[in-house]
């Protein structure tokens, strides 16, 4: 296996009161699985991608990848597992107002072999026109494809996709969902989070989380 979750739990505090976010969450992910995550808004979904992300720390629990312990790392060692093995997709994009589509790409890009790649995945996306626009000068469907290249032009070994679908029209969800299957087809693994089930379908596993806990597998 990957990735495995073993009794995973988060806790907020908000003034007097302690909320419970994840409670007892364990699964494992092999290498090239499609695992969907859903559940009502409020139930962890978020949370535990951010935590198999190495961006929240569970207040108990062990995230395992490739057997180690990423929270037993150093900081620095927890920084080199985001950007060696980590992809995040976003429902908001979160691209730089301030760099153009190409230099937002570019940005992720860890060796100059993936830099190489910039063109032909733009192209792919059909986004070559657009490569030297503001992600302010780009509708939202090319905004979320440029989101899609920036987090696979790394090589990740693991995409994580919160609602990536989520402000996007049919076509453009259509165009999206594409590339992530073509990312997985090709021995990516993917966890994807969406409230819309025609997404979580194309996924050959699925996980529903209710109240923080994993309700079905």
């Amino acid at each position: 296996m990957m990735l495995e979750l073993k009794n995973i739990t988060k806790k907020y505090r908000k003034g007097e009161e302690i909320f419970t976010v994840l409670e007892d969450v364990s699964f494992v992910l092999g290498k090239g699985e499609f695992l969907s995550v859903t559940g009502p808004s409020g139930s962890g979904k978020s949370t535990l991608l951010n935590i198999i992300g190495g961006l929240i720390h569970p207040d108990a629990g062990t995230v395992l990848f490739e057997g180690a312990d990423v929270y037993e790392s150093s900081e620095k060692q927890l920084s080199r597992y985001r950007k060696e093995n980590i992809g995040f997709v976003f429902q908001q994009f979160h691209l730089m107002p301030y760099l153009t589509l190409y230099q937002n790409i570019k940005l992720a890009c860890h060796k100059p072999s993936q830099c190489l790649q910039i063109e032909t995945l733009i192209k792919k996306c059909s986004l070559s026109s657009l490569k030297n626009k503001f992600p302010s000068e780009l509708s939202v469907g090319e905004r979320q494809r440029a989101a899609f290249i920036r987090a696979i032009i790394s090589e990740p070994v693991l995409l994580l996709a919160d609602e990536p679908t989520g402000n996007l029209d049919p076509d453009n969800s259509t165009v999206l969902m594409s590339l992530i299957q073509e990312f997985n087809s090709n021995g990516g693994s993917v966890i994807i989070v969406s409230h819309d089930p025609g997404t979580a379908k194309l996924a050959n596993r699925h996980i529903s989380l209710h109240s923080g806990r994993v309700a079905i597998y």
